[in-house]
């Protein structure tokens, strides 16, 4: 998960100030405004399929755009934090935190705020709630901000990469994290094995439906599990933790590449994390590269390097990920930011490329969305969603060829 500073912060659920209800609207969004496309429905083209390879969605959000096998079920593939199959679009909360749920995305859209440095009154307010808080309190709403954190960004994920896409659908792959502190489960070697053997089921879900562009706003990188091991075990030599973070990211980067390799007509696009360091040094499963894969980095509203987006020449493509409007699950709208938005932002421009040529592969995407970016002052290549739709129009054959794309200005 790659929300920022919300898994940093905390304070009382049970002792929720009242906040205002609607997030602060971000400035005007001019700078990527003038890269985007508009795409118009059309009724003879067929849905382009994106895979929500995430932490769940809700699904009562997006009534008519769930991708549906034969039977006229809905395409979902799930595994819980134990790494056991559970195939519901979102995990089953406890009513101790499930019942805080308007409560807590106020809270979310207020750190929010406090991650972008605007001076909204529900920032304000959570901020004085912060320094009132006693420890209790702060472990209670730790606990239930992580949960709901990781429940949510699923959802938020989904409603960005289907913006503006009326030909599209989705099929889901829910994935959840272990929960508490400290934390539940602890991890083991066989969790790993079964982490690994979940993700390939996955990945091989979201293709075999048939998904051509699949998101992927995680890297499940080494820190993680050797944080999860420093917690739960730590009696447990720092040597036997470290290799079993280790062989945890190795394995699971095996089942990704192979997966992947197998799958040459689909484009999969990960994020890179928010840790502001090199790829190399975060080290995630996802540090490979495929001509099908693509690794994101996050640059600001105007274009602009932040100094959390993770970098390196693994990472070859940057898009906004700056306080991008995304719904929370029951619909309250948030404005996150996180190489987990601009992921999905890069996702839904390559939809839209296969809405104007759906013969393109995963290479032809990801060659077609790096070769159309341009540079910002510091050297990332930045997105542009119009340039790469245009060019993959022009690659499709007269008779699938849809209309020109219009600007977005």
């Amino acid at each position: 998960m790659t929300f920022r500073a919300r898994n940093t912060l905390a304070a009382a659920v049970i002792c929720l100030i009242a906040l205002v209800a609607n997030a602060s609207e971000p400035a005007g969004r001019g700078f990527w405004d003038g890269r985007e496309v508009l795409l118009s429905a059309s009724p003879v083209a067929p849905k382009v399929r994106i895979g929500i390879w995430d932490s769940g969605v809700d699904t009562a959000l997006f009534v008519g755009r769930i991708a549906q096998n034969e039977s006229g079920q809905d395409l979902i593939r799930g595994y819980d934090a134990f790494k056991l199959r559970q195939d519901t679009p979102t995990a089953k909360l406890p009513a101790s935190v499930s019942v805080w749920q308007d409560e807590l995305n106020r809270v979310l859209q207020a750190f929010d705020d406090i991650d972008s440095n605007v001076d909204s009154p529900q920032a304000r307010a959570l901020t004085r709630r912060l320094k009132q808080q006693s420890p209790e309190e702060q472990a209670l709403f730790d606990e239930a901000v992580q949960r709901w954190t990781g429940y949510s960004h699923g959802t938020a994920v989904a409603d960005i990469a289907l913006a503006g896409l009326e030909q599209a659908e989705i099929v889901i792959a829910r994935m959840e994290w272990w929960h508490g502190s400290p934390p539940v489960p602890c991890w083991t070697r066989e969790l790993a094995d079964r982490e690994a053997a979940s993700i390939g089921d996955q990945l091989k879900f979201l293709v075999e439906n048939k998904a051509r562009v699949i998101n992927m706003s995680w890297g499940r990188a080494e820190g993680a599990y050797l944080g999860n091991l420093e917690k739960c075990a730590p009696d447990t030599p720092i040597e036997e933790r470290s290799a079993l973070a280790r062989y945890t990211v190795d394995t699971i980067r095996t089942a990704l590449r192979d997966g992947m390799a197998a799958a040459p007509d689909v484009l999969f696009v990960g994020a890179s994390g928010n840790a502001g360091t090199t790829v190399r040094a975060a080290n995630p499963a996802t540090r490979f590269s495929l001509p099908n894969f693509l690794l994101v980095g996050a640059v600001d509203r105007n274009g602009a390097a932040t100094d959390w987006s993770n970098a390196g020449p693994e990472v070859t493509l940057y898009a906004n990920g700056d306080r991008v409007p995304a719904r929370l699950p029951g619909g309250a709208l948030s404005y996150p930011s996180g190489t987990s938005m601009a992921t999905p932002v890069i996702v839904n421009a390559a939809a839209k490329m296969l809405f104007v040529n759906p013969r393109l592969s995963g290479a032809q995407m990801r060659s077609l969305l790096e070769e159309t970016a341009d540079l910002n002052a510091t050297g990332q290549p930045l997105l542009h969603t119009r340039r790469a739709v245009e060019a993959a129009r022009k690659l499709a054959t007269p008779s699938e060829r849809q209309p020109s794309p219009e600007s977005g200005q």
